[in-house]
């Protein structure tokens, strides 16, 4: 009887044994617990758990906590024997707070495979003393030093380059000046060998021989003829009139002695001119003929009466 008790109660000390071999277990540690503020530590955290019974869920910690921060975090190593498995994990930490900071303890599950069930494990909360650096008793104090005045002196160089800079600047400011003078061209609309009268004749001699109105080319025949007619006023008066619409250059018209059926005639050619490149008018061969014609007395109405003494200022 004795004997039977015997190899039971061994039996049963063998399972106990046994089941609790399989249970998972956590290990902490760390390299110091001891530092400097903004010195560095290790934290190593190692979990064993039978890889057929149990599913790990791993800790997670925040960039900050509890006075420590994460410097990096190593890379969770596996390692399996016998059926078993080794979760290492190390974080390097450092503390930016001096006194006695303590790691909190960090959960680890370990879920049963074959049942609803789980273990709940907890690393060690371990306590890390921060400190500051401590003071060298062997070294001498000195007093506090007054305030060294700074020598406002600019070396040599910069002054020999600064002056060459500014040399550079002008030159280039000078050219670009003569630059843009020589494309700029000035418009000659009061340089002419010719006088008013005889440009516009010219012009308008030189219009009616090439023909564009047997071209059909109705539209540049009239701005041509309208750009001879404000180009004489122009040089007549000393006034740019070239952008001046009609109505301005009627008020022109008005104000010298002109007569009321020239100025009439002016204004008819002028409004055709306006109609032909507003409005697409397509006049006759016929009015557009007059039209020229008519322009070349109108001018020369204006070259014997525009500048008498009484109405020598055109507005």
């Amino acid at each position: 009887m004795k004997r039977v008790l015997l190899f039971t109660g061994l039996i049963f000390f063998i399972c106990i044994q046994i089941c609790f071999a399989q249970l998972p277990s956590v290990k902490t540690s760390v390299d110091k617990q001891q530092i400097l503020i903004g010195e560095q530590l290790k934290y190593n955290v190692e979990a064993s758990f039978s890889a057929s019974s149990y599913y790990v869920n791993w800790f997670n910690v925040p960039d900050s906590f509890d006075h420590f921060e994460v410097v990096t975090r190593g890379k969770i190593d596996t390692i399996e024997n016998n059926g078993m498995f080794t979760f290492r994990q190390t974080l390097t930490l450092t503390s930016f707070d001096s006194g006695i900071n303590t790691i909190p303890p960090l959960p680890i599950n370990f879920d049963l495979l074959h049942s609803d069930s789980a273990i709940h494990l907890f690393t060690d909360s371990i306590p890390v003393n921060v400190t500051f650096s401590p003071l060298d008793s062997t070294k001498t104090f000195h007093d506090i030093k007054p305030i060294i005045e700074v020598k406002d002196e600019i070396p040599l160089w910069m002054w020999i380059a600064a002056a060459a800079l500014l040399i550079l600047l002008i030159i280039a400011i000078i050219y670009l000046i003569k630059y843009f003078k020589r494309r700029k061209k000035p418009v000659a609309l009061f340089n002419s060998r010719l006088s008013p009268f005889e440009e516009a004749i010219q012009s308008l001699n030189t219009l009616q021989k090439e023909q564009l109105l047997q071209k059909s080319e109705v539209k540049p025949f009239h701005t041509t003829l309208g750009e001879i007619f404000k180009r004489y006023l122009s040089r007549k008066t000393q006034k740019n009139l070239l952008n001046h619409t009609s109505s301005d250059i009627l008020l022109l018209l008005n104000d010298t002695l002109l007569s009321k059926v020239d100025t009439s005639v002016a204004a008819g050619t002028l409004r055709m001119t306006d109609a032909v490149k507003f409005a697409k008018y397509s006049p006759p061969v016929s009015e557009s003929e007059a039209s020229l014609m008519n322009t070349k007395k109108v001018i020369e109405q204006i070259e014997k009466l525009i500048f008498t003494d009484q109405h020598q200022d055109v507005k």
